[in-house]
């Protein structure tokens, strides 16, 4: 008998869930056995991998993509998928494949998958008289409509303060933070474009003050005081049981002529270059990633059959969380390990600028000679 060896950094029902995965595998294929072996996030996933224990199954976040390519410990997929014949490579949102691959090679089948979304209160917008935001909306408009909703002590957004979740709107107003390689954040971070952005979303807590200020946040979200919530699709099982029909979702605003993209976060399982059975592996890999969400029940699928076999499509907030999915692309901390170690320094930047005002165009300049 084979044995896959499955190096699996999840818990709680995700881990159950791969258990009972690896067990239906099992009874379809019983010339081939797996093991599952939790381990508990990348550091401790990749003193496994380097160890020289047999792994077949490698599930690793999005930071480990690139390098696991790069030092060839992952194979690429992409020959796995021409050569199957049930799985197309336009089969794929195109985020889900853009996000595990690098120079043109796939490290992973994505899973773990979610986008930003703004959920909004359909109510909230009838007492304010306002049409429902179709997602086609700008800056401007999307300001003019929190400031609207902000009536009888309601806040027009929730949108708490973190360099990843503003970095799709930086992107969709004025750029990249990092060169498109990931080689330099010099002449992007520090850019007159991203300064005005910056300055843009500052003004949303100081000026407009359509959002709620740093550290006056509950931990739930979808509260009645906020008429918009800047949120993940992770959140959609949750608001679809606990508010049916109350809320819908659309992307984010963008400037005009602005880049038409989204950041994601995900997880995926790579096959490893070491492992003595791809071809089985790719098997588990398939059954277990492919036909709808993988581990966690509130991940997007990687496939559009598989949304549509699940009904998503026509879902009023998967619907949009897949169309962004559709044009999501890899974000800074996908692309430089500098700034996916450091961000946490232009954070603190953030909630100073926010709380005290401050000088954001000097402040861009020394993160950019920081991080090079």
């Amino acid at each position: 008998m084979k044995k896959l060896v499955v190096a699996a950094q999840c818990g709680g029902e995700a881990l159950e869930y791969l258990y009972a995965a690896a067990g239906r595998f099992m009874e379809r294929h019983p010339s081939v056995g797996v093991e599952i072996r939790q381990v508990n996030g990348n550091f401790e996933l990749d003193r496994l991998v380097r160890s020289g224990t047999a792994v077949d199954l490698i599930h690793m976040s999005e930071s480990l993509f690139r390098p696991y390519l790069e030092e060839g410990i992952v194979r690429d997929l992409l020959p796995f998928i021409e050569r199957d014949g049930g799985v197309a490579a336009d089969d794929f949102y195109g985020g889900a494949l853009r996000g595990p691959s690098w120079d043109g090679r796939l490290a992973a089948i994505p899973v773990d998958v979610m986008v930003p979304l703004i959920f909004y209160r359909k109510e909230a917008f009838r007492e304010a008289g306002l049409p429902e935001p179709d997602g086609g909306w700008d800056f401007e408009a999307f300001a003019r409509v929190a400031r609207a909703l902000m009536t009888g002590g309601q806040w027009g957004i929730r949108l708490g303060v973190d360099i990843e979740w503003y970095e799709p709107f930086v992107r969709r107003g004025a750029g990249p933070l990092v060169a498109p390689d990931g080689s330099t954040v010099k002449g992007y971070l520090d850019s007159g474009a991203v300064r005005d952005m910056f300055r843009r979303i500052v003004d949303w807590y100081r000026t407009d003050r359509i959002a709620p200020p740093p550290g006056t946040l509950g931990e739930y979200p979808f509260e009645r005081e906020y008429a918009m919530v800047h949120a993940f699709s992770c959140w959609i099982p949750w608001v679809s049981a606990h508010h049916p029909g109350e809320y819908v979702a659309v992307g984010l605003p963008r400037a005009s002529g602005g880049e038409d993209t989204t950041m994601m976060y995900m997880g995926g399982f790579g096959i490893a270059s070491a492992s003595g059975s791809p071809d089985e592996a790719w098997l588990f890999l398939k059954e277990l990633a492919l036909g709808g969400p993988a581990c966690e029940p509130w991940s997007l699928p990687a496939l559009r059959s598989a949304a549509g076999r699940l009904g998503m499509r026509e879902h009023p907030l998967w619907r949009a969380a897949l169309a962004e999915l559709e044009k999501a692309s890899q974000s800074a901390f996908y692309l430089n390990r500098a700034w996916n170690a450091g961000r946490q320094l232009v954070n603190e930047r953030l909630h100073a600028w926010i709380a005290d005002g401050g000088d954001i165009e000097s402040s861009l300049r020394e993160l950019a000679e920081y991080f090079g």
